[in-house]
């Protein structure tokens, strides 16, 4: 059986399909780097499926990206409707996302805390409508509906809200008997929510088929979802919390902890930071509040529970202090304890080691394929992530566009590196660029290390005049700032416009340039800053446990930010453009071993010249 829903196989598709099929008849874990335009969706979901269908498996799609789950349902449609075979997928994005009772604010661990609570006191008549003792007719009808061919979230959002239904909780339903189910990250990676979404669908991993997109992404996510944070902020809110529900002697409690994070910070100054052992902490509260450790979880987690029970109130602070408190508590290799004082001070138990969850998922899952367009190099992902050699296959695939429609380019001569920042170097950078925009017709984006330099640039940039309109990501945009941003990019007229963005940011990393929007990208520098402590104590731990601390926690993670910036240019195999990375570190062998097997630049400090030659004809 060969579920390939397309009748064209395009160039490296045919070697990821296949390495697909080896790694999940063999209950392997594949690790694959697919660029852009390789078709990885059909050409892991064909073999996977297949699989999956013979031996009674499930599929898990895992994507962070919202565009991704669309692109995932439409080949599932596009298979079925090809194939005739009976199959059932289920689309579930984070429920926070589809709850008709619209909380938009709270982050995913408030948010379930909030959903807990209204369901516990039979206050969500969205989940009863669900959860009665028996399933109404009207409900089964509609899961029926889902079931007999893969709809979008949206679809299934509208359609459960048109019937007073928790589109999460039919999902649920429907996944039950799913063979593929799109998911996200913290549906399988947190530890807490993996055990009650498997429980719920009564799937587990040992039968499952994990496919990760954008895995480029997965070490800092879960580091994320595994990390917690106390600040002088939540506690003020939860004194709040405390005098309005009577809980006066909480009231104190938290003032009392405040004293204490101050203490721990008594000579800081904004912006500085400070380790701080497990013990200096819990010890200065006991002593500071007068009780015991687990005492004092317990009462503000009770007070968290009766705050969540107010109609209307859909977070609690002091929820969110008792889980960090417990967290603090743990002893636990792979975290960092970290202090800092920005405005106010705030105490953060920081994840180090994504591992901590993903070996125990790997380790469990049947078969399992990462991959990105970005998943260099291979062997770092494979040890972060802590999967087993005698498990694992890496795979490197060649970009399936036409060499002659890139232009790569590496100018030396200029860095932004922190000890020759200064307004000369800026100049410079400003003289150059100016030179390369002249020579690209239409649109350009340059990606900067951070804002402060994109500033400086810009500054010089300007007197240049240059006959593009100049576009800039500011720091702390919205989300419809920056689509009117894109847009005016789309709609620009004449010589076409000049995008200023970050390394890392969402312009850089979040947008898909289709079309040929861009004709060129310039990457400024390395997004590499002085270390912070998190950092410094990634490097350090990364150093004790594989002897490749600076590459695995500061050089090979800018690397990716620098390469997922120049990705945005050529996105099809009709796309023509050019990429200058502007660095003469990018010459140096520790971080160009980081570049794709088919990333083959000029190095010149008169990139004009090569560009000119590059358009001849089109300007």
């Amino acid at each position: 059986m060969n579920l390939f829903p397309f009748k064209r196989i395009r160039e490296g598709q045919r070697e990821f399909l296949e390495d697909t099929r080896k790694a999940v008849y063999e209950g392997k874990h594949l690790v694959a780097h697919a660029p852009t335009g390789i078709g990885k969706t059909a050409a892991v979901m064909a073999p996977s499926l297949e699989y999956a269908l013979e031996n009674n498996k499930t599929i898990f799609f895992i994507t962070p990206k919202h565009t991704q789950h669309t692109i995932v349902i439409d080949t599932l449609r596009r298979i079925k409707r090809k194939f005739g075979i009976n199959f059932i997928a289920v689309d579930i994005i984070g429920k926070q996302w589809t709850c008709p009772h619209k909380v938009r604010d709270l982050d995913s661990r408030e948010f379930n805390e909030f959903c807990r609570a209204i369901k516990r006191d039979e206050r969500c008549r969205y989940y009863k409508n669900v959860r009665k003792k028996r399933l109404s007719e009207n409900t089964k009808k509609i899961i029926e509906r889902i079931k007999k061919e893969p709809m979008h979230s949206e679809e299934i959002s509208e359609l459960c809200s048109d019937n007073m239904l928790c589109p999460y909780e039919v999902c649920v339903e429907v996944g039950k008997d799913a063979t593929v189910v799109v998911c996200d990250y913290f549906h399988i990676f947190s530890p807490g929510v993996r055990n009650a979404f498997f429980s719920k669908l009564n799937k587990g991993l040992q039968n499952s088929i994990l496919i990760i997109d954008e895995a480029h992404n997965l070490p800092d996510r879960i580091r994320r979802l595994l990390s917690y944070k106390l600040s002088e902020y939540s506690l003020k809110r939860a004194i709040k919390e405390a005098n309005f529900l009577g809980y006066e002697h909480l009231s104190d409690d938290f003032r009392d902890t405040i004293k204490v994070l101050r203490g721990l910070g008594k000579g800081m100054k904004p912006g500085d930071e400070k380790i701080v052992d497990r013990s200096e902490f819990t010890n200065a509260l006991i002593e500071k509040i007068g009780m015991k450790y687990e005492d004092f979880i317990d009462t503000v987690d009770d007070l968290g529970e009766e705050v969540l029970r107010i109609p209307k109130r859909y977070r609690s602070y002091a929820k969110t202090i008792s889980r960090f408190l417990e967290m603090w508590n743990e002893e636990s290799m792979g975290y960092a304890r970290i202090l800092r004082r920005d405005n106010v001070f705030s105490l953060n138990y920081t994840c180090l080691d994504p591992s901590i969850s993903s070996r125990d998922v790997f380790a469990e899952t049947y078969s399992s394929i990462s991959m990105s367009g970005t998943l260099l190099p291979l062997n770092m992902y494979s040890d972060v992530l802590d999967l087993k050699p005698d498990r694992v296959i890496l795979r490197e695939y060649p970009s399936p566009f036409p060499k002659e429609n890139k232009l790569i380019i590496l100018t030396p001569g200029v860095t932004t590196k922190y000890s020759k920042r200064g307004d000369f170097m800026y100049k410079k950078y400003a003289q150059i660029i100016f030179k390369i925009i002249r020579e690209i017709p239409g649109n350009v984006a340059i990606f900067f290390p951070a804002y402060k330099i994109l500033d400086s640039i810009r500054e010089h940039l300007i007197k240049f005049k240059p006959d593009k309109d100049i576009l800039i990501e500011r720091q702390g945009m919205k989300k419809d700032d920056r689509l009117l941003l894109y847009n005016r990019l789309v709609n620009s007229r004449g010589n076409g416009a000049l995008l200023l963005g970050v390394q890392a940011g969402s312009l850089s990393e979040g947008v898909d340039y289709a079309n040929n929007i861009l004709n060129g990208v310039i990457v400024v520098g390395l997004p590499l800053e002085i270390p912070s402590l998190e950092t410094k104590s990634l490097i350090e731990y990364y150093d004790f446990k594989f002897e490749r601390g600076w590459d695995y926690g500061y050089i090979y993670p800018a690397m990716n930010r620098v390469l997922q910036s120049a990705g945005r240019c050529i996105r099809s195999e009709t796309d023509k453009g050019v990429i200058v990375l502007m660095d003469e570190r990018f010459k140096w062998r520790n971080y160009s071993k980081c570049f794709p097997m088919d990333f083959e630049a000029i190095i010149t400090e008169v990139p004009e010249r090569y560009i000119r030659r590059f358009f001849e004809g089109e300007k």
